[in-house]
């Protein structure tokens, strides 16, 4: 495989994870936001997905960085190390959103997990088609 196949590879991944949040956010958004009238509940799946997002986002460019530069067992250990950090960034800005801001925890797991789910169900779908 090239190069310039294994960046559009990784473009296409955070597309994917751009549109799967995306996906994830209207869906949440128009069931839950119209069985709970407020803005925390919007306020809650908003940050739910943001939770997921931004490590993953960060997960997928660390080992995009690092994809060329060495061997496959090189790489395995950069894929472990970006996976340890992309846990506990999420841990700690769940904790933090608990802490410190007026969240909804059920509603804001409930986001966190359907972002994860949709995420795999277009990585699944996607390699069908191929």
């Amino acid at each position: 495989m090239t190069s310039t196949k294994l960046a559009r590879l990784s473009g296409k991944m955070i597309q994917k994870m751009c549109q799967a949040s995306l996906v994830a956010f209207v869906s949440l958004l128009t069931i839950l936001g119209g069985i709970f009238q407020g803005s925390q509940v919007i306020k809650s799946l908003v940050l739910g997905i943001v939770l997921w997002l931004l490590p993953n986002s960060l997960f997928a460019v660390k080992i995009w960085r690092h994809l060329w530069e060495m061997s496959g067992k090189g790489l395995l250990n950069v894929f472990y190390r970006a996976e340890l950090i992309k846990l506990l960034i999420s841990g700690i800005f769940f904790i933090m959103m608990v802490k410190l801001l007026s969240v909804n925890i059920p509603i804001l797991l409930l986001a966190y997990l359907a972002s994860q789910l949709v995420f795999w169900l277009l990585l699944i779908l996607k390699a069908k088609k191929v």
